[in-house]
């Protein structure tokens, strides 16, 4: 028997340790939230399947496709060839049309996307299908269903789509590998398409245009990165309110800032749910407002609550965004079946998958994290400034002069915000004609959702590098090195060892980051 023979029945075998309990159902008739793609896609006992009403939804839509066909209709991609060559006739093999689909679209540049992104991919490609208007074989469904189940993920390279003709390129590595071509991972291991189809216990595919044509002319791969994008963000500022509650905490900060009275007044719902999120953390343990402190505190404190709020309305607006194309149609053509009366008006063709919406919402949520990060640095100077910190040792060093304390840890929150808003620039507006003038407004989706999701990495230092400064100024405290009141550290931060002598902190700093952008 082959070493990779071996390896094959190895992974088989592990394939087959998947749990059926957790079962994620795509049809019509469910909904998919970015909150399920996060955990399905974190969670290796997680499955999915097609509901029964999407399996006839696709097998309706694919009979109204092949009458439309028989009745001598014009049909992109089937009796026409793809994008700018849609006036010349299509191959008159259908194999050989999809074939060469798939070929042509394997480019690309760049790292291989991320395993969790590229099952999201995949599932969210699945959910698109499952409204059976694709006109795909139930067979290549499943087949790609097949992958999702059995962890088979496609090495997709991160850069070659532009969000205009969907994700063409991203998506093509993943049809590759159902045709048991390209590459893919398998329990840490990288195989050739056939090996990981075999892996799978999965037949390679013949795909015809329109097959073909349904896996790649979509937004899935931008709404991958969008979603998780969102997912975390949400997260991060619920823990940028919670770190914000713990400063008022620890300074003491003035309660009339956090009043619903005051918020209700203005009427934002973000700006509502930030302040009662501070207000909740701030009085964990009790009473904390010290009188002595100025009526109003800086902006980075008195403001938070307008200033998250605003990021969690920015975050909501995207949700819609993201959540609609999550459970939308963005195939060309779209196959209408459900009450067509004319099969003539039942194949239509246009644009749905331009990812301006995907693209727009994920310059949102790139802006909202950028504006979480400037807060939290801002409030990271607050706590190791002795002019707001209550007279506390400068940078929260032990003695200063003698030892630095913070210092290097308030360089990397300040050299993050920087770079995250090198990486900010709204893309969404950033067309650059393509495809011999075909796509001559392209949405760059895909790009501005890379760019979101990298960010929500980023912010996860500045929010660690904050509480890592809240709990040396307690511990100062505590031990005599400056004055005011001491406060536990909350349960939903990690552990973090207050120093005397200075010592690295470049491990506290991903630990805790981590920690923060985990799952629940």
């Amino acid at each position: 028997m082959s070493k990779m023979t071996k390896t094959i029945h190895h992974l088989q075998s592990f394939v087959a340790t998947y749990s059926e309990l957790a079962v994620l159902g795509l049809g019509p008739e469910q909904r998919l939230t970015c909150e399920e793609i996060e955990r399905f896609v974190t969670d290796p006992t997680a499955r999915s399947e097609f509901t029964p009403e999407a399996r006839r939804a696709m097998r309706k839509s694919t009979r109204v496709l092949a009458q439309a066909r028989a009745d001598g209709q014009e049909i992109y991609g089937l009796t026409t060839g793809f994008g700018p060559h849609v006036k010349y006739a299509a191959s008159t093999c259908a194999d050989t049309q999809g074939a060469g689909l798939i070929a042509h679209l394997g480019a690309g540049f760049g790292s291989p996307a991320s395993p969790e992104v590229v099952l999201a991919t995949m599932l969210i490609r699945a959910r698109t299908l499952a409204e059976g208007m694709s006109g795909i074989e139930l067979e290549v469904a499943d087949a790609l269903m097949g992958l999702i189940n059995a962890r088979v993920i496609p090495v997709v390279p991160e850069i070659g789509s532009v969000g205009a003709s969907g994700d063409l390129i991203p998506l093509s590595f993943i049809a590759r590998v159902l045709m048991g071509e390209g590459e893919a991972v398998v329990a840490g291991q990288r195989l050739s398409g056939a090996d990981a189809l075999r892996v799978a216990s999965l037949k390679k595919l013949n795909l015809s245009g329109r097959d073909a044509l349904a896996l790649v002319n979509g937004t899935a791969f931008m709404t991958a990165f969008s979603a998780l994008a969102l997912a975390r963000a949400e997260r991060l500022v619920l823990h940028a309110e919670r770190l914000t509650g713990w400063v008022y905490r620890v300074l003491g900060c003035r309660a009339q800032a956090l009043d619903a009275r005051l918020h209700k007044a203005r009427g934002h719902p973000g700006q509502m749910t930030s302040a009662a999120n501070i207000l909740q953390e701030a009085s964990r343990f009790g009473t904390w407002e010290d009188v002595s402190r100025p009526l109003q505190e800086v902006y980075s404190l008195r403001c938070a609550p307008q200033i998250l709020g605003a990021c969690r309305d920015q975050l909501a607006h995207a949700r819609n965004m993201i959540e609609r194309e999550l459970n939308g149609v963005n195939d060309n053509p779209v196959v209408w079946s459900g009450d067509a009366q004319d099969l003539d008006q039942a194949v239509l063709h246009g644009g749905n998958f331009q990812g301006q919406q995907v693209a727009f919402a994920s310059d949102a949520i790139n802006t909202a994290l950028v504006q979480t990060a400037v807060l939290a640095e801002r409030q990271i100077d607050v706590l190791v400034n002795p002019e707001f910190n209550g007279a506390a040792p400068l940078l929260l060093a032990w003695q200063p002069g003698a030892t630095s304390g913070m210092a290097g840890a308030q360089l990397t929150a300040t050299a993050l915000v920087a770079e995250m808003r090198h990486h900010s620039m709204p893309v969404a507006i950033s067309s650059i004609p393509t495809n011999g003038r075909n796509q001559d407004v392209v949405s760059m989706g895909t790009l501005a959702s890379r760019a979101a999701l990298g960010q929500t990495d980023r912010v996860t230092g500045v929010l660690a590098i904050l509480g890592m400064c809240a709990d040396q100024l307690t511990s100062l405290r505590s031990k005599g090195r400056a004055s005011g009141r001491t406060t536990p550290r909350p349960d939903w931060f990690g552990a973090f060892e207050a120093f005397e002598a200075d010592r690295p902190l470049l491990a506290d700093i991903h630990r805790l980051s981590a920690s923060l952008i985990k799952v629940a």
